[in-house]
């Protein structure tokens, strides 16, 4: 309140507003994990400011996310639930707190989804003269990175890069 010490006497109120941006809080905010397929998985983001920030997940990457079955590009709320999660859920997380006090904040949080390895090879059947040089490839999809090699019939490991030199069957 104002006042002046007049005659008559003058005074006027005012209120004061303090507003702050919001906060991420660190201690109560998910970090990057790494989850195995096929489990439920929960991103939690916790933001403090005045006005209450307004908290929502998407990807860093723009894709949409698989949500309950229904693709979509932002989740609203501290807490991202994600049941039996995918190698197609394998992406950067951004959680983004705004309450209409700059700046805006946001966190990245890693999620990273294991699963066992998948193989293809392009060529099931390579036909080659005697002595004459073959590639095999095998191309393999897993996270963590699988370790790859080849065996001869024997179970012998071939290192890479090095050359097997066919022999005619014997009869």
């Amino acid at each position: 309140m104002c006042q002046v010490n007049t005659d008559p006497m003058r005074s006027r109120k005012g209120y004061l507003q303090v507003v702050v941006p919001p906060m991420i809080v660190e201690g109560m905010t998910s970090n990057d994990l790494v989850v195995r397929e096929g489990l439920n998985v929960t991103l939690m983001c916790k933001a403090r400011g005045y006005p209450e920030p307004y908290v929502m997940w998407r990807r860093e990457d723009g894709e949409e996310m698989l949500i309950g079955g229904e693709h979509v590009n932002v989740v609203d709320g501290e807490l991202l639930h994600i049941t039996k999660v995918s190698r197609l859920h394998m992406a950067a997380y951004l959680c983004v707190a705004s309450n209409g006090v700059p700046p805006s904040i946001s966190k990245r949080v890693h999620l990273r989804v294991q699963f066992p390895p998948m193989l293809s090879i392009p060529n099931q059947l390579e036909g080659a003269y005697i002595g004459q040089d073959v590639v095999l490839e095998c191309h393999t999809e897993a996270y963590p990175a699988s370790i790859n090699y080849w065996t001869t019939e024997r179970g012998d490991m071939i290192i890479s890069g090095m050359a097997i030199v066919a022999e005619a069957p014997s009869i």
